[in-house]
């Protein structure tokens, strides 16, 4: 591992930039965080302000895992189960940037971790104060979170610290490339780069990554697992309307834009078969009430999830709003049909692997250059049915509502490939098994 150096013009002017962006652009950031209690804590947490909530050291060993937001932290979750398993007595510390990441985890790995907590800002004095106080042994980041300054602490203290699941989309390589000068450093001071394809690799390598650190194990999304616990009640509550012979639409972590194609979709599909209801999730929580108001504009009889009692004997209505983080599961658990967001607008997709990990026929738009490598694989497989727009969303809705042989293959294939690109998750288990034996080693 090459040390980070700190002093270079690079880096000062990161910092530089970094710092003015916090104080010059408070008058807008300013009011936005504190027109929110849960935006207060993370923005306060981050900054190192509430280090109470940050756990000190226990003695035992530790590793210190960080994921950005929903999508890593789900795909985190069978990497720390298995760490849990092979690694009993090591302390699992768990943390993200955004609010929703932190839901979830704590939804879904609360019982898995023995912390969780939010990613500080990538200041020097406030990296330095949460590796003081956390005094990991290894840290694991996942996809692609480099920050200089958090790295650089790791770096000196001779803290392992490994990239998981890495990836460079199209997209971002452009911008690492114009500051290779301060990304090679960062790169430098991973001890491993586990990258999921050997594109990502290459581009790895192209912005500074030192080859003998780079090395290809796949992508851990593909691992995909029904989370420890059991599904939520909302899976009873599906399944016992498909008892009555409801099918089900479920358009999961959608966006703004393509709520009103959905709902075309959905009336399409519902005007050929009466049995279909829909359940509508919105990526982001914000969002819930000015969706829940679009559907009832649309004439759809809607009820939120929250507001369902569990015991409740009479049908549901058309539409059910699924306004909670950490259920989506559960829906695609109990579909028909799934459509995955982010993809028919330009936010390039979210996770198709859930839906296939219960063999449902899913549907996706033509912006899924998030999961690039997936998404190619799943349509050369058929095991997908992509569409430009919501023209042919709905085209395709209405298709499945008249005859459900017409997807209901692209379901069985997709499970049939999940199962067999399964492994990378064992494969960055054991990288970072072997980093923190010689994090030991080097104590001893």
């Amino acid at each position: 591992m090459r040390a980070f150096l700190p002093r270079t013009g690079a880096h000062l002017l990161y910092n530089l930039a970094l710092g003015s962006a916090l104080v010059l652009a408070a008058p807008a950031w300013g009011p936005w965080v504190l027109a929110s209690r849960k935006r207060r804590k993370n923005f306060f947490d981050r900054l190192g302000m509430r280090m109470d909530r940050v756990p000190p050291p226990s003695g035992k060993e530790r590793i210190w895992i960080h994921a950005v937001s929903v999508g890593e932290t789900l795909s985190a979750a069978p990497l720390v189960r298995l760490l849990r398993r092979r690694l009993p007595e090591t302390e699992i510390l768990f943390s993200t940037v955004t609010l929703t990441g932190r839901e979830t985890a704590d939804k879904v790995l609360g019982e898995e971790t023995d912390a969780r907590f939010y990613f500080p800002f990538d200041l020097p004095s406030i990296s330095r104060k949460f590796i003081d106080r956390l005094r990991p042994d290894v840290v694991v980041i996942l996809e692609t979170e480099i920050w200089p300054n958090f790295l650089a602490e790791c770096a000196g203290r001779k803290i392992p610290a490994v990239l998981l699941n890495g990836r460079v989309s199209e997209r971002s390589l452009g911008g690492y490339a114009r500051l290779r000068f301060l990304f090679s450093r960062a790169l430098c001071c991973f001890t491993a780069i586990a990258a999921q394809t050997e594109e990502d690799a290459r581009r790895f390598l192209s912005i500074g990554a030192p080859p003998g650190s780079v090395a290809v194990t796949g992508n851990m999304k593909f691992d995909v697992a029904l989370p420890a616990q059991d599904l939520s009640p909302l899976y009873s509550l599906l399944m016992k309307e498909k008892e009555r012979g409801t099918a089900w639409f479920v358009a999961g972590s959608t966006h703004e834009g393509e709520e009103e194609a959905v709902l075309r979709a959905f009336a399409k599909a519902r005007g050929r078969n009466g049995s279909i209801k829909l359940v509508l999730a919105p990526r982001h929580p914000e969002r819930f009430a000015a969706v829940g108001e679009l559907c009832v504009r649309a004439g759809w009889e809607t009820v939120r999830k929250t507001g369902v009692d569990p015991g409740r004997g009479d049908p549901l209505p058309p539409v059910v709003l699924l306004d909670t983080v950490g259920e989506l599961l559960s829906a695609y658990a109990a579909a028909d049909l799934a459509f995955v967001g982010g993809s028919l607008v330009p936010k390039g997709g979210h996770n198709i692997l859930e839906p296939a990990l219960f063999g449902v026929p899913t549907l996706v738009g033509p912006h899924m250059e998030n999961f690039r490598e997936i998404s190619e694989i799943f349509r050369d497989a058929q095991a997908i049915a992509q569409v430009a727009d919501g023209a042919g969303l709905a085209s395709l809705a209405e298709s499945w509502a008249r005859d459900p042989s017409v997807v209901a293959g692209t379901g069985r294939r997709a499970r049939e490939l999940l199962a067999a690109f399964r492994g990378a998750t064992g494969r960055n288990a054991g990288i970072v098994e072997r980093e923190l034996s010689r994090r030991r080693r080097e104590r001893e």
